[in-house]
């Protein structure tokens, strides 16, 4: 019993970290790749500010071999949609209204169109998209004004291209089935004699696949007794059969039904002796589990997709958690055999796997460390590999430390961390940490200093909320400040509470894998981070910047103070770029809406832009300013302004009321002496 629950808690941090003697020191199984993305093709048919894209891909071929892919936009929290034409990949954002796409799987129907299964995180519902020639449709399958339904979603489709659903219930923690009738969504409870869906980011995936009766079958993880079980209906009823027991077994597990009937199931076996992942693989024959241990190299095995070729062999993708890389297993009946697609740094995870008509394997993937969806496809025993969307920042990487060694530093919030490092470029614009965060601590702030004892160059604060609880490169990108190039600077990380496990941790790399820099802790005062058995520590960053100065900061908006709604009034600035360059201004109007950038202009050129209001009430314009190589200025100080309605006459008590809403506006002086005493 020790070992299961030992190994419940394991897989819940995802990190697999374990305290060392130290006490301050974490273990988790990963090795970062330090070779850069290739120039592979990019094509985009919407422009949108994409930083972290890829997560929960899923992919489908449709009758031409053409892959077709959904996926969550994690920083848009977008539902998106990218199919291969023949000549380019178009990208579509499919639903965007909340945060939506998460745990999304797609299947294609008769006519080669897609449906997509997704939770809709904002409301804590499941999730239906179909696209009919001209538009998409959306359903709510599932949905429970206080619950969590829809997480680990899978779909298939039956030979009347009806959807069919599998997905957990978060709070009753149990494994649902929905299906389209043609009328209505029938929807059931699978199995809710163990715990399902105990975590909320990974592992507790469940999988569908369809027979030759339309029936469904369900492979899914019990975390109550940690077996991998298998959920098939008969026409009249669920039979539920546990597939194997030996261990931790059962996470990330991927179904198919081979044209017997037959289920071919890969999944995990979490080993509590060196906290690894072993890709394991079942089959049913008759009434017999025939299981094999696929991949046991003493690394960790995660989101396996299992698809079958023409003679029922078995094709597995899966990601290597220690070398950071994408890997694919497969079996001529007797022997398996194993090829690495691709480690270019933690790439290859929520990878899914289809095989085209000439049994040739294609996969959809996640490169967490470049923050792409990505798709590889096997052409003459060599794997062309595609970026279809990457982050599109106009900054460039200046200094890095990517490695890692497989320990991390956690965050007490009495005792910040820092990285020293050397820019080469003028404009900093932001940085990525290797950053994990474990339960829910408090804030997260990244701070820029010249000296570790000094004030914030500039800053970025984020809530628990925004740092998802895997290891990954997060981004902080805060207001861009100028560097002087060859000289030290720090990255300060500190947390805002931890208690008990609530924590965060800062990877590192070791045999100083930055050379011109070094990691720090506070503790009553800045000293260099040592470690007993980890030499000349760096933890992992990435820093960015631009060969620019910054442009001054903008004049205060120039215009009228006060107005009526729905007439447009007119507002100019002007500032000096140092490098002489052409300047482009972002006009910030106070009611949700903007100006987009507007320009170029030279130098000191007076910059103008339009505006109406819809609504009454006070507004604060702002401005700021980027040149033509994308450094961006400090915003301008705000100008006030009131907006009356039109049309309307003021009575003395009105206009009393408004005299003294506005009073801080009319009398900014008196103001600020009335607010003194």
């Amino acid at each position: 019993m020790y070992t299961k629950i030992f190994g419940i808690f394991v897989c819940a941090l995802l990190i697999n970290m374990l305290p060392l003697t130290s006490g301050d020191i974490y273990l988790s199984k990963n090795k970062q790749d330090e070779k850069q993305i290739s120039d592979y093709e990019m094509f985009y048919v919407i422009e949108n500010d994409v930083d972290d894209i890829g997560w929960y891909s899923s992919l489908a071929l449709d009758h031409n071999n053409f892959p077709h892919i959904s996926y969550h936009d994690y920083s848009n929290a977008d539902l998106k949609y990218a199919f291969w034409d023949g000549s380019i990949w178009n990208v579509y954002i499919v639903d965007s209204e909340g945060d939506l796409g998460r745990y999304s799987s797609i299947a294609l129907d008769s006519n080669n169109f897609p449906h997509i299964s997704y939770y809709d995180f904002e409301n804590g519902c499941l999730k239906y998209a179909f696209w009919d020639g001209s538009k998409w449709s959306f359903d709510i399958v599932h949905s429970n004004r206080k619950g969590k339904i829809g997480y680990y979603t899978s779909i298939a489709l039956d030979s009347n291209d009806q959807p069919h659903i599998s997905y957990c219930d978060y709070d009753k923690r149990t494994l649902n089935y929905a299906h389209w009738t043609g009328s209505s969504w029938d929807k059931q409870v699978v199995d809710s004699s163990a715990q399902m869906c105990i975590f909320e980011y990974f592992g507790d995936y469940t999988s569908i696949a369809i027979d030759s009766n339309d029936h469904p079958h369900i492979s899914y993880c019990d975390y109550e007794n940690y077996n991998l079980k298998y959920a098939y209906f008969t026409g009249s009823k669920w039979n539920i059969e546990v597939v194997d027991s030996e261990g931790n077994v059962g996470q990330y597990s991927s179904i198919a039904i081979d044209q017997y009937d037959n289920p071919h199931i890969s999944y995990c076996l979490l080993e509590n002796s060196n906290l690894a992942f072993d890709l394991k693989y079942a089959t049913k024959s008759g009434t017999i589990w025939n299981i094999t241990t696929v991949d046991k190299p003493g690394d960790v095995r995660k989101w396996t997709s299992l698809a079958l070729d023409h003679n029922n062999f078995p094709h597995i993708s899966y990601y290597d958690y220690w070398e950071g890389g994408l890997k694919y297993a497969y079996s001529d009946g007797i022997t398996w055999f194993y090829q690495t697609v691709e480690t270019n740094g933690s790439t290859g995870c929520f990878n899914s796997l289809s095989i085209d008509s000439e049994d040739k394997p294609c996969i959809s993937y996640y490169d967490w460390g470049n923050k792409a969806l990505k798709y590889a496809s096997l052409h003459d025993d060599i794997w062309d590999v595609k970026v279809i969307e990457i982050d599109n920042y106009d900054d460039y990487l200046d200094q890095e430390q990517n490695y890692c060694c497989g320990y991390a530093a956690p965050i007490y919030y009495d005792k910040p961390l820092a990285q020293s490092f050397v820019p080469y470029y003028k404009t900093l614009t932001r940085v990525e940490l290797m950053i994990v965060k474990r339960y829910n601590p408090g804030g997260f702030k990244v701070s820029i200093r010249s000296d570790l004892n000094s004030e914030d160059l500039t800053s970025i604060y984020l809530g628990s909320d925004e740092i998802a609880e895997d290891m990954s490169w997060k981004n902080f990108d805060f207001t861009d400040i100028e560097v002087t190039p060859n000289q030290t600077y720090y990255i300060i990380c500190t947390s805002e509470s931890t208690e008990d496990e609530n924590m965060y941790y800062w990877y590192f790399g070791i045999c100083n894998s930055y050379a011109n820099g070094c990691a720090w802790e506070y503790h009553n005062s800045w000293k260099v981070l040592t470690v007993g058995g980890f030499p000349e520590m760096d933890f992992g960053f990435k820093t960015f910047g631009l060969d620019t100065n910054i442009p001054n900061k903008p004049l205060q908006p120039s215009g009228s103070n006060s107005g009526k709604i729905n007439v447009e009034y007119k507002y100019t600035t002007s500032t000096t770029e140092p490098d002489g360059d052409k300047l482009f201004y972002f006009f910030d109007w106070g009611d949700s809406t903007d100006s987009g950038w507007v320009g170029p202009y030279n130098s000191n050129d007076v910059a103008e832009a339009n505006h109406k209001w819809i609504k009454k009430g006070s507004y604060e314009i702002k401005v700021k300013a980027k040149d033509f190589y994308g450094a961006e200025s400090e915003w301008s100080d705000p100008l006030p302004i009131y907006i009356l309605r039109t049309g309307r006459s003021m009575g003395l008590n009105q206009l009393l009321e408004r005299f003294l809403e506005n009073f801080q506006y009319i009398f900014p002086t008196l103001w600020r002496l009335i607010e003194l005493f």
